[in-house]
């Protein structure tokens, strides 16, 4: 019969690093290698019987006279390092003997390894019951016991490759859940600094890649978050020949649309049941201002709704990075605060979500998880029943019905505010939904604000019939343009930590045209690259420009990259020509004007970039021959134009390069600096001299 014994409590083991064990005196001396290679080989063995022969292959490749009695020896003297007061002839009760050979008894949480295991286990539970704290304290405390490569002495044994890799696995597993735990206890910096080690050894880890990138969005460095992913990208597809999986898909998009699920600082109120609202208060907000007006306008809807009780309709549109969400993120701090009920309801950016899922995130959070409500997705028969028989319409019928009736009884205690953030991507079904809770033979009631918030430029013909629909109602209606010269240094100074001075401060206005996002990533280029970083485009700024470029037509990008040869404003007719085809550039000019990468001036009509960023990223990522091509075919339609305009043809020479377009180059400069300097502009002279000598 198997004795059932049990290590005392006195002796401990350690292999998260090289192999020792202890006891209430101290550290027990092992002699050699071959002895630490016995004691790893019974602990790998987790109680259980090691034969002699089995050491003995395990030990020698091949088995020298005596090896037997060489084990025997490695047993005794470990036997009497374990258990220095074992009397005479007593058995012993760590180091067992057990034919055909040996066991170590060893407890599991008298083993470091065993104590890890366990603990990250425990995390694990804390984090999917919503405690991060205690998890993060477990996690930190278990990644301490680690002194090295576990069982370091074996490492090169074949015998406990399999423990070593189960056990780096568990290490792997604990410093990405340490990471979501800094993450849901709002310390995304030191996540995003602890996770470039841990990649840099395992770099197939894509969850790791997913929680850094998430870490860097949170703390503001969304430009570093993209650039994460993209190296995620790079690393999968040239390791294993695949593309990255749904969640860092889905991720990269909800980046680039900056979606508020992502924020890091939101005051969010949702409700249990119809009881009193809960706010979830995160712990760090981004800076929010220069929309003092567009947020009293939409408070001021708010309280109409209240005071009619009934509900209004509230329309936030702009370019992508307008601040379209961080408004809407304002207004519903400010009314929770108020005690109003919160809900928001987001198009996801990726096909597959179910229809009208938006609205089935605004009825989980009205209804609480203890009062599930019926999906917007799918309805019930008046009886119960769910057997799919029912006509459709009436189906959809019901799903208005169930919907306006939850969001009316929350109303009747408290008012109401319902953000549907991204209405450009929204399907028909979150459409005609909203429409019939507007105008519906059933529409909700109540004092309920419904704020919809949706890119100018990519508006889709579901969302303009909604939008003709409802403008019987007069809805609210604010477009987000860029911010004020004043609000885009404050916003900047507000992301480097000081005060921007004012050349700086303009430098980044007229770099950004005041939109908030490319401002945030302009001011953290500045703040990690001085005045120099202002002339570049940070990466976050050119991924999403990129990621919108993508949408449109091959001929419209093309034109647009042609534009860009041209600088920020730009000639019809030069653009004309350049494209081949007068009819294709304006097909692409207007293609570009509604998706808002260019602009009209006010002034003269005269088109340009919306942003200068735009052009500068069009323009970097053109081929150096491509670059001079086009800067050539520019030079020689403005030579055949009158009057010559000698500044702009010395310009577009001197970047065609060779020798012939210098030396034609340097003639215009010299032609051009002579007039600046007999037109009274010495400054505008010394830089057409100076380009006369580049050239």
């Amino acid at each position: 019969m198997t004795r059932q014994l049990t290590a005392p409590v006195a002796v401990t083991f350690g292999v998260l690093g090289p192999v020792i064990a202890a006891t209430e005196r101290g550290p027990v001396p092992l002699r050699g290698h071959r002895q630490r290679l016995v004691l790893g080989r019974l602990l790998i063995a987790h109680g259980r019987v090691v034969p002699v022969d089995r050491l003995v292959d395990d030990l020698w490749e091949v088995a020298p006279d005596g090896a037997v009695g060489a084990i025997r020896t490695f047993v005794a003297d470990l036997r009497r390092a374990l258990e220095p007061d074992r009397p005479p002839r007593q058995p012993p009760r760590i180091l067992v003997t057990e034919p055909p050979g040996y066991a170590l008894k060893a407890a599991p949480d008298a083993v470091d390894a065993g104590q890890f295991e366990a603990a990250v286990a425990e995390a694990g539970r804390l984090l999917a019951a919503g405690r991060p704290a205690p998890a993060l304290t477990a996690l930190e405390s278990a990644l301490g016991l680690w002194r090295g490569p576990a069982y370091a002495d074996c490492a090169n044994e074949s015998w406990a490759f399999a423990e070593i890799n189960r056990l780096d696995e568990l290490r792997m597993l604990a410093v990405e859940r340490r990471a979501e735990a800094l993450l849901a206890v709002g310390r995304p910096d030191e996540a995003a600094a602890d996770l470039p080690a841990h990649l840099a050894s395992h770099p197939l880890r894509e969850d790791a890649w997913r929680l850094l990138a998430t870490a860097r969005y949170r703390a503001g460095r969304q430009g570093d978050a993209l650039a994460a992913l993209r190296e995620a990208r790079h690393v999968l597809v040239t390791e294993l020949g695949v593309d990255p999986g749904p969640e860092l898909r889905r991720l990269e998009a909800d980046i680039l649309a900056q979606a508020p699920h992502l924020a890091p600082a939101v005051d969010r109120a949702v409700t249990t049941g119809l009881g009193e609202p809960v706010r979830q208060v995160q712990a760090e907000q981004r800076p929010f201002v220069g929309r003092d007006a567009e947020l009293e306008l939409l408070r001021r809807a708010a309280e109409a709704a209240s005071r009619r009780r009934q509900p209004t309709l509230a329309l936030l549109s702009g370019d992508p990075g307008a601040g379209k969400t961080a408004l809407a993120e304002a207004l519903t701090r400010r009314l929770a605060a108020e005690g109003w009920t919160t809900a928001w309801g987001r198009s996801p950016e990726y096909e597959g979500a179910p229809p009208a899922w938006p609205w089935t995130q605004i009825t989980d959070a009205l209804a609480g998880p203890a009062a599930p409500v019926v999906a917007p997705a799918a309805a019930d028969s008046e009886d119960g029943s769910a057997d799919g028989s029912a006509d459709p319409a009436t189906v959809r019928f019901r799903r208005h019905r169930a919907v306006a009736s939850l969001i009316s009884a929350v109303a009747d205690r408290e008012p109401v505010l319902l953000v549907l953030d991204d209405l450009h991507r929204a399907d028909g079904d979150t459409l005609d939904l909203l429409t019939a809770l507007l105008t519906g033979p059933q529409p909700a009631g109540g004092p309920v604000l419904i704020l919809g918030t949706y890119r100018a430029t990519e508006i889709s013909p579901e969302l303009t019939a909604t939008l003709a629909r409802a403008a019987g109602l007069e809805p609210v209606r604010e477009y987000l343009a860029g911010l004020p010269a004043s609000a885009t240094g404050e916003l900047a100074g507000a992301i480097v930590g000081s005060e921007l001075d004012q050349s700086t401060a303009r430098s980044i206005h007229q770099r950004s045209g005041g939109n908030p996002f490319f401002v945030r990533e302009l001011a953290q280029l500045y703040a990690s690259t001085g005045q120099a970083g202002l002339a570049a485009v940070p990466p976050g700024v050119r991924d999403v420009i990129r990621h919108r470029l993508a949408q449109l037509p091959t001929s419209t990008r093309t034109v647009l990259r042609q534009a860009a040869v041209l600088g920020r404003d730009l000639d019809p007719d030069v653009l004309g020509v350049l494209a081949g085809d007068p009819t294709t550039a304006l097909d692409a000019v207007d293609r570009a004007l509604a998706a808002g990468f260019l602009t009209e001036r006010e002034s003269d009509g005269r088109l340009r970039f919306t942003h200068i960023l735009v052009r500068d990223t069009l323009y970097a990522d053109l081929s150096a021959p491509r670059r001079a091509a086009w800067h050539a075919a520019v030079a020689e339609v403005l030579r055949q134009r009158e009057p010559v305009e000698p500044a702009a043809l010395a310009y577009h020479l001197l970047r065609a390069g060779g020798p012939v377009h210098a030396a034609e180059a340097s003639t215009y400069a010299r032609v051009a600096a002579e007039r600046a300097e007999r037109g009274g502009n010495p400054h505008e002279a010394a830089r057409l001299w100076g380009q006369a000598i580049d050239a």
